[in-house]
């Protein structure tokens, strides 16, 4: 598995296949061993330029690539709706612009040596930073499964696991568990376990 790009957003609720589709990238990386200490994990809340510069442009060790692994940082530019406070905080406001100019200015000049991953959970199409986004950037979504795609999930992973299983069943699993992949995986488990 070769890594498509070197820079990602992850966006969605759906945190199972989101998770799943960081390991894809983990191991396109390369040497799983070595990439423990080529990762780096940052909260994009606290998260100043600096600190991204340095961790980006710090050279792999033993490896051709490291991962750069951010949670947070577009959310974090999120616009606020309007709030019953009359007094407007324009130097905020500025503050902030300045602030995601300069964290997009810099995604478009990530070093080769460095793959980075977004990851965000809510984001709205008016997100400056999202709308910045350097076009090279490779965007998944993963919103929650519902209906006809979480009945979907449900057969092919109870197939990668070589079962099969009933419609009533799988009916009956979306009503007792919802839409929740980590729970509905852990109830599959526990069902071949009993089989």
């Amino acid at each position: 598995l070769e890594i498509q790009a070197l820079l990602y957003l992850l966006l969605g609720q759906d945190d199972f296949t989101l998770r799943q589709s960081l390991e894809d990238i983990k191991r396109g990386v390369g040497d799983q061993e070595l990439l423990a200490t080529n990762t780096t994990a940052l909260d994009g809340q606290q998260l100043t330029l600096d600190q991204l510069r340095a961790v980006c442009e710090t050279l792999p060790f033993l490896a051709e690539k490291r991962l750069v692994i951010i949670s947070g940082l577009l959310e974090r530019f999120e616009p606020q709706g309007k709030s019953g406070r009359k007094k407007k905080k324009t130097t905020r406001v500025k503050d902030k612009q300045n602030e995601y100019k300069s964290f997009s200015a810099y995604l478009s000049e990530i070093p080769e040596s460095t793959v980075l991953v977004l990851i965000e959970s809510k984001v709205g199409n008016n997100n400056p930073l999202l709308k910045e986004l350097p076009k090279k950037a490779v965007v998944k979504s993963f919103p929650p499964l519902r209906d006809a795609r979480l009945l979907q999930w449900i057969q092919g992973h109870v197939a990668e696991k070589g079962g099969s299983i009933s419609h009533q069943a799988e009916d009956l699993m979306v009503e007792l568990v919802g839409g929740n992949l980590w729970t509905m995986s852990n109830e599959i488990d526990k069902l071949f376990l009993f089989a």
